[in-house]
């Protein structure tokens, strides 16, 4: 039995939280980047199938003119719009993570090739049944072969949710990336209605899923430097301050900062396209090296800072020199128009007697001792820096 004013509530419901990532994304979404468009056409999605699936509600069962072929034409919409959703996820999850068109077309046309089968079998639905009936009394029907649609679905659902975890951690930048936020939501309200027909949950579901996405993804855009993938120095300050709220603990908080070396040469000489992609390397360089033993972040322009938590000043020594290997490693095996080096200082946060300031600028004045002895001895000049 269709509860008809439960499902408007749903649905509405749906529909009005939906319009708040609209209003938010018209302000914050520069919908420019490619994770950015699909997210938009997700919420796009999301609401038309709120309006269509009420509407599919509204004239099942009734027998008026023209309510038959309308009925077939908005269940089939939602059929295509519910698959399309799906494959759509998978693609922002895929984008998020490598942020590679390439692969994205390399890749996407084959993983696309269900729903396109699941798209065809619908049109046919329009003709003859394949997934749904509606029978004479203008009543909808799944038919024996409805759970292949379901099955596709989740199949996508749960490809983005294995991508994300399987390489969220290789992918040498942070993400906020709330699958299982966004997920339970949706499996809740989507088993709920397949197992209940009469009743609308899927979608009120999804578009709690779509507002946990968005809230994380604009709370990675406060935080994370999209350039190099690494925290900002906004999200520094506030790893600082938490610190120092803490008082005594029972390893030494250290901060290593770091300076490219001759970086204005570079984007002098090869432009700021070159400069930038620079900067995305050094940021995947630090991750690789860091892993999980520390915070990496870019303090501003060319320098960055690892923050950890040590027991020994060893351990600080050994990350610098870890560092280093990594740059000269990448220095012989790539081949690009310019060499990666740093100047670097270090330095530890004394809770009692620090400040915030006070252990940045220590870690800073730190670094530009490091890089004036690099001038002086000559070891460090435009020459030096470029094949």
């Amino acid at each position: 039995m269709i509860n008809f004013p439960a499902i408007c509530i749903a649905n509405g419901a749906a529909i009005l939280l939906l319009l708040v990532i609209l209003s938010g994304s018209r302000r914050v979404l520069r919908h420019e980047f490619f994770d950015e468009k699909v997210y938009y056409a997700m919420v796009t999605f999301n609401i038309l199938q709120c309006f269509t699936e009420t509407a599919a509600f509204f004239v099942d069962g009734k027998m008026l003119y023209g309510y038959h072929t309308l009925s077939i034409l908005l269940n089939t919409i939602l059929f295509i719009n519910n698959i399309v959703f799906a494959y759509s996820w998978t693609l922002f999850a895929d984008y998020k993570l490598f942020e590679d068109m390439q692969r994205i077309k390399r890749i996407y046309p084959f993983v696309a090739i269900p729903a396109i089968l699941i798209i065809i079998g619908c049109l046919i639905n329009l003709a003859t049944p394949v997934f749904f009936v509606v029978d004479e009394y203008n009543i909808y029907h799944r038919t024996d072969l409805f759970i292949i649609p379901y099955a596709v679905t989740y199949f996508y659902l749960a490809y983005g949710v294995v991508l994300i975890y399987s390489y969220r951690k290789k992918v040498n930048k942070y993400l906020f990336l709330p699958v299982i936020l966004f997920m339970i939501p949706i499996a809740i309200g989507s088993l709920l209605q397949f197992f209940f027909y009469g009743y609308s949950l899927v979608w009120l579901g999804v578009a709690i899923g779509m507002i946990s996405l968005f809230i994380n993804v604009q709370k990675e855009s406060s935080c994370v430097d999209m350039l190099s993938g690494l925290f900002n120095r906004h999200h520094l300050n506030n790893l600082l301050l938490a610190h120092s709220q803490k008082g005594e603990t029972a390893s030494a908080l250290a901060g290593i900062m770091l300076d490219i070396d001759g970086f204005k040469s570079i984007n002098d000489r090869f432009g700021h396209i070159v400069g930038d992609d620079a900067i995305s390397i050094v940021g995947k360089m630090l991750r690789t090296v860091v892993g999980d033993k520390g915070v990496l972040c870019r303090y501003g322009g060319d320098e960055f800072i690892v923050l950890m938590y040590i027991n020994s000043q060893k351990e600080i020594t050994d990350m610098i020199e870890k560092i280093k290997t990594r740059a000269m490693l990448f220095n012989e095996s790539e081949k690009k128009p310019y060499r990666i080096s740093f100047s670097i200082g270090y330095g530890t946060y004394e809770n009692k007697h620090d400040s915030i300031d006070d252990f940045l600028r220590k870690i800073d004045v730190s670094m530009y001792d490091d890089k004036t002895r690099k001038i002086r001895e000559g070891i460090f000049s435009d020459r030096r820096q470029y094949p």
